[in-house]
């Protein structure tokens, strides 16, 4: 596998899962198993022309889209497992063919990313744009018992490893915030969970100024110009807010331009009372 970043967890599974995907709709089409290998081929043909390319978008629980790319040489020989026909090269009813299998495994793509993201639609055309410098690459290796090998590679864009990312970061703190949490509630032993381990984990918290409620009328006729009044006085402390739970109170500060808190009651200890809060 090449990647020009690293590889995320995340990144792993979500291009593994969809190459998968696209082998299960080849062994259906062509009646011959092909397997996945998240390996670079060493004799990925080339022959100098310009590589096929597929842009894949995901909308919905997921979004984002990566181009995925055969070389010409290659992509003839996935496409002639679906026309059962030999050909070196490449031609119009082979785009058809190698289209007809990604949309396929598209399909099937959705269906896997549906238990993890939601509802994700997954849209599949010919892309003729060059691979943008900053997209990560992945490649694979897929064989038939035949001994066909053919190199695919997945160009993800930073809008979809980013999401990617964020998930992956997002696992890891709920994985610790849990370990914190069965240590406040007595159900592992504190010898057993070093609180130490997440004391790097990022948590949001929020400053609030006050709070209002507002009918669904008063939401829909709020406009450019619309005046919310708040249930707290100029001059009473603004909350600092972890996940809801009131933790401190301050007065509200200007440092190099943005917004911040000077503290000056803490309401609880940020411990692990708190986090098995959350």
């Amino acid at each position: 596998m090449t990647t020009n970043q690293p590889v995320e967890a995340n990144q792993q599974t979500f291009s593994s899962e969809f190459f998968n995907a696209l082998a299960a709709a080849m062994s259906e089409a062509g009646g011959s198993p092909w397997l996945i290998a998240a390996v670079p081929d060493a004799e990925a043909a080339q022959d100098g022309t310009e590589p096929v390319r597929f842009n894949v978008a995901l909308d919905g629980g997921l979004k984002g889209e990566f181009l995925l790319e055969f070389e010409r040489p290659e992509a003839a020989k996935i496409a002639t497992t679906v026309l059962r026909q030999d050909s070196e090269e490449f031609g119009p009813e082979h785009s058809e063919a190698l289209m007809g299998l990604v949309k396929a495994g598209a399909e099937r793509f959705k269906a896997a990313l549906a238990a993890e993201h939601g509802s994700v639609s997954v849209a599949a055309s010919l892309d003729s744009r060059p691979i943008p410098s900053s997209a990560q690459v992945l490649q694979f290796t897929a064989g038939d018992d035949k001994n066909n090998r053919v190199s695919m590679r997945m160009h993800l864009s930073s809008e979809l490893a980013t999401a990617l990312t964020v998930q992956t970061h997002n696992e890891k703190a709920s994985d610790a915030l849990d370990k914190a949490k069965k240590v406040s509630a007595g159900m592992t032993n504190a010898n057993g969970v070093n609180l130490e381990m997440v004391m790097d984990v990022e948590l949001n918290v929020t400053l609030r100024f006050g709070q209002r409620q507002l009918t669904l009328r008063e939401v829909l006729d709020l406009t450019s110009g619309s005046v919310v009044e708040l249930d707290r006085q100029v001059d009473e402390p603004v909350e600092l807010l972890l996940d809801g739970v009131l933790i401190a109170k301050g007065e509200a500060v200007v440092v190099d331009g943005n917004y911040g808190l000077r503290v000056t009651e803490v309401s609880q200890p940020v411990s692990a009372s708190v986090l098995a809060r959350r």
